[in-house]
C-alpha cells in the first residue's frame, strides 16, 4: 500500500503530479495491471493506480478524475471488458487530455483482444496502439513505457521505442536503511564473495537519492575486497528483510553496467587488486 503523507493528507487531497496513471478493466486486466504498477514503480515512477490509491470511503470518480488531471501519462490496458462501465468514462477523459497536448499523453496496451476488434471499437486508439501485453511480457513492455515516459517527444510511437535492458541485483546491507520501493540507490561502495552477476553485492556505503541520506556498513570481512570506484546505481524492486541491523533488497539497474566489470573472482579478493 502507498504510504500517506506525514501531514494526514488523504491520496485525494495530494497535490504532487503523477509520471502515469494506469487505466484498466478489473474484470479480465488486473493480473497485468498489478504487474505493470510494479515494475514502473520499480523504476522510480510514481504511479496512480487505484489498486493502492483507492481507499475505503474515496469517492472513484472524482478520484480517477483527479489522476486524469495529475497524471502526466495514462498507460491503459485495451481488453474486450474495457470499453464497459467506469473505464469508458475514463477513456473519454483520456481522449480529451490526449487532443489537447503534443505529447504522448495516452500510452495503450493492447491485452486479451485482436486488434481488428479494437478498430472498430475505437478507431483513434487504434491509430496510436502500442504493444500487446500478457503476463508473460511485462518486463519488456515496462522499459518501453518508462522511456516512453521519461522521453514523451522523442517517442513517437509507443512500439518505436528501444527500452532499457535490465538487470536486477541482490544487495545486503549490515544496518537498517530507511528505502521502499521505488527508491533510487547508488550503492558507493561494495564488496562480494563472486562477482556481482552471480554472487549479489554487500554495500559498505550507499546513498537514499531520495532523501539523500548515506549509510557505511563493515568495510571488511573475510579476504573480499572493498570496490570503491565502480558505483552501482538504479531503483529498489523488492525488499526481501529490514530489520534493525540487516537490509536486504534486489536493486533494478541497468545490465550494461554489471556488464563493465569483471568477471574475474579474483578480481574482488582482497589484496588481489590495488
Amino acid at each position: 500500500m502507498t504510504e500517506e503523507p506525514a501531514t494526514g493528507e488523504s491520496a485525494e487531497e495530494r497535490e504532487e503530479e503523477y509520471d502515469a496513471m494506469i487505466s484498466y478493466s478489473h474484470e479480465d486486466s488486473k493480473p497485468v495491471a498489478n504487474g505493470l504498477y510494479d515494475e514502473l514503480t520499480a523504476y522510480g515512477l510514481d504511479v496512480w493506480y487505484d489498486g493502492v490509491e483507492l481507499g475505503i470511503g474515496d469517492n472513484i470518480r472524482s478520484s480517477i478524475d483527479r489522476a486524469l488531471t495529475e497524471s502526466e501519462h495514462a498507460v491503459i490496458l485495451i481488453s474486450p471488458s474495457y470499453f464497459q462501465g467506469m473505464s469508458e468514462w475514463e477513456l473519454d477523459g483520456l481522449v480529451q487530455k490526449h487532443k489537447k497536448t503534443d505529447e504522448n499523453v495516452i500510452l495503450p496496451l493492447l491485452h486479451g483482444m485482436e486488434f481488428e476488434e479494437l478498430q472498430e471499437k475505437s478507431p483513434s486508439l487504434a491509430n496510436i496502439i502500442g504493444d500487446e501485453v500478457t503476463e508473460d511480457n511485462i518486463d519488456e513492455i515496462t522499459a518501453k513505457l518508462y522511456s516512453a515516459i521519461e522521453s514523451p517527444d522523442e517517442t513517437p510511437k509507443l512500439d518505436d521505442v528501444e527500452g532499457v535492458d535490465r538487470v536486477e541485483l541482490n544487495v545486503t546491507m549490515e544496518d537498517l536503511v530507511d528505502i521502499s520501493k521505488g527508491s533510487k540507490v547508488r550503492v558507493e561502495e561494495w564488496r562480494t564473495s563472486g562477482t556481482p552477476h552471480t554472487s549479489g553485492v554487500t554495500a559498505v556505503k550507499l546513498t537514499v537519492e531520495d532523501s539523500g541520506l548515506t549509510y557505511s556498513g563493515s568495510n571488511f570481512i573475510g579476504t573480499t575486497k572493498v570496490i570503491k570506484d565502480e558505483p552501482l546505481e538504479g531503483h529498489v524492486s523488492g525488499i526481501d528483510e529490514k530489520s534493525a541491523g540487516r537490509t536486504e533488497f534486489t536493486l533494478r539497474l541497468p545490465k550494461a553496467r554489471l556488464d563493465e566489470l569483471s568477471d574475474d573472482r579474483d578480481d574482488y579478493k582482497s589484496g588481489l587488486v590495488g
